[in-house]
């Protein structure tokens, strides 16, 4: 048994001895060896002779550029600009019509208010939060259509 295993490990030996030595001759063939040298032509390839020109005459035109498709996200950025626009007016438009009230408030001494001043605030509160509304759902929908 034990000779049997004494052989196989000699035949092993001597087989990857051999391996190795064909390797360290292929290195050796390959340093010998001159690199090639590739050839790359540039442009399409040119046939000789006049029946050559009627060949490559053009079959179609080129198609013209389509106008590009309308992005998603793009649209969907503009309308939250516009509409953060919007909100960023109405709250100005608020803060002076509440100043002007303050106003007539500090003139008179008294909680008297003009009715057109106090009608105008409403209205500008409830097209505020209309506008909040729909900035805040078209954010939570997101750019892309449903």
């Amino acid at each position: 048994m034990r000779a049997l295993i004494v052989i196989l490990l000699m035949a092993v030996s001597v087989h990857a001895q051999s391996l190795a030595d064909a390797a360290r001759k292929e290195r050796e063939r390959r340093a010998g060896l001159k690199p090639a040298e590739v050839i790359k032509a540039e442009g399409p390839p040119q046939a000789a002779g006049p029946q050559a020109a009627e060949r490559r005459k053009p079959e179609e035109e080129p198609a013209k550029p389509q106008p590009p498709a309308v992005d998603p996200i793009k649209e969907w950025d503009e309308q939250i600009q516009k509409l953060s626009a919007t909100i960023q007016a109405l709250q100005l438009e608020e803060i002076a019509t509440q100043l002007q009230m303050n106003d007539l408030n500090n003139q008179i001494f008294a909680p008297v208010i003009d009715q057109v001043t106090k009608e105008k605030l409403v209205t500008l509160g409830w097209e505020l939060s209309q506008t909040t509304q729909t900035l805040e759902t078209i954010q939570i929908r997101g750019p892309l259509p449903q």
